[in-house]
């Protein structure tokens, strides 16, 4: 681990930050007042954003940029890779279609790289840097950024920015909005930089919140690439939101963001999985009970790789309607990488307890019991469990 890697994000942060915060002008003031009204939910979704802002703030660092282009991605979306719609901006950093094509990145039905953490963030402070160069004034790139290059110049006539004061500033026809989205940035810079004075307490990263990327030489099912890493298919997608589908395309960045010690164990397991087996794989209800040998002399592949698919042992058995990961493709709505919502359900794994999964859940042991009746003090693999009270 980096030395930088070792150090709060948050002090990491403070030492990068390169303009005014809350001195900039009253408006900053209250809009900092009013994030910190409500200081857990602010922090519950600093935590939520926490893999991604790690992401972006190692490449602030990489780049020697400001610190307070980390509060862009919160202002726009809260660090949500927000679902494409139509013509509208999209992901964590709210891209025009237009400008991420310009910028290099697919933008397609099956992969768009606006909400691929990685590429986007790329894109963006490639974009911010172009309008450093251009306007020589940080409050002027987060205003290019928010209502485009264009209309800056416009405004800014022949003035130069860097004479201009932040009434001065404030005075030119900009929309409203973007003169607030630069108030919200400050504003967030502002609590980071004096977290104790408005009653905030910021939260630490965790050893999983650090994202490694693993370079794949194959495309590969996403809810497989969930069952050889350990971890769950919507978390996984969470962290490779650009993949619109369980399938992974040509034109799709061929790398897996996940936790380092998920990253290892997927390391091990994708280097026992033959590479032709990797692309298309599809869920199937066991119509009876049987060893997986079974199932796998059936479907006419090595009982080995049906295994590890499914993370079970090689001499196990699976009960009738246990859902099984099986090669072959299947026809798939496209995902919803839209604000990421709780789970409403989980597929037993082995070493899988009902205590375990009502822990894991953050919800209640009896409810947990209420909600699956038939899900007694032996759970069986593939089983699935409901997280609420009805499922849609």
């Amino acid at each position: 681990m980096t030395e930088a890697a070792e150090r709060s994000p948050w002090e990491r942060l403070r030492n990068r930050f390169a303009l005014q915060g809350c001195d900039y002008r009253p408006s900053v003031q209250r809009y900092a007042d009013l994030y910190a009204k409500n200081p857990r939910p602010f922090a519950a979704a600093w935590k939520q954003a926490m893999p991604f802002l790690l992401l972006v703030l190692d490449e602030l660092e990489r780049r020697d940029l400001p610190g307070e282009f980390a509060m862009l991605p919160f202002v726009e979306s809260s660090y949500l890779p927000v679902a494409p719609r139509g013509d509208r901006p999209a992901g964590m950093w709210q891209l025009m279609p237009d400008t991420a094509r310009g910028a290099g990145l697919p933008v397609t039905r099956d992969y768009d790289a606006r909400l691929d953490a990685v590429a986007s963030t790329r894109a963006a402070l490639d974009l911010i840097e172009r309008y450093e160069r251009e306007f020589g004034d940080w409050r002027l790139v987060n205003m290019a950024f928010n209502s485009g290059e264009y209309r800056v110049k416009k405004l800014l006539g022949d003035r130069d920015p860097k004479t201009l004061s932040a009434g001065e500033l404030g005075r030119i026809a900009f929309n409203p909005v973007t003169h607030e989205h630069l108030d919200r940035v400050l504003a967030l810079s502002c609590i980071i930089n004096d977290p104790q004075r408005f009653g905030v307490t910021l939260p630490e990263p965790e050893p999983d919140d650090r994202l490694q990327s693993v370079d794949l030489q194959a495309g590969m099912d996403l809810r497989l690439a969930a069952r050889l890493a350990a971890v769950e298919t919507e978390d996984l997608r969470r962290w490779n939101a650009g993949h619109r589908r369980n399938r992974m395309t040509h034109e799709a960045n061929r790398r897996l963001l996940l936790p380092a010690s998920a990253a290892e164990r997927f390391r091990t397991a994708s280097a026992g999985l033959p590479v032709e087996y990797w692309g298309d794989w599809r869920e199937q209800p066991a119509p009876h009970g049987g060893g997986i040998g079974l199932w796998a002399a059936q479907i006419g592949v090595p009982v080995a790789v049906l295994a590890l698919a499914n993370s079970i042992d090689e001499n196990a058995t699976v009960g009738r309607n246990t859902r099984l990961l099986v090669p072959g493709r299947e026809a798939e709505p496209i995902a919803d990488a839209g604000p990421a919502r709780a789970p409403r359900s989980h597929v037993v794994v082995a070493g899988d307890t009902l205590t375990g999964i009502a822990r894991r859940y953050k919800v209640a042991l009896k409810d947990l019991r209420r909600w699956n009746p038939r899900a007694g003090g032996t759970l069986r693999l593939g089983d699935r469990l409901r997280l609420g009270p009805t499922l849609d």
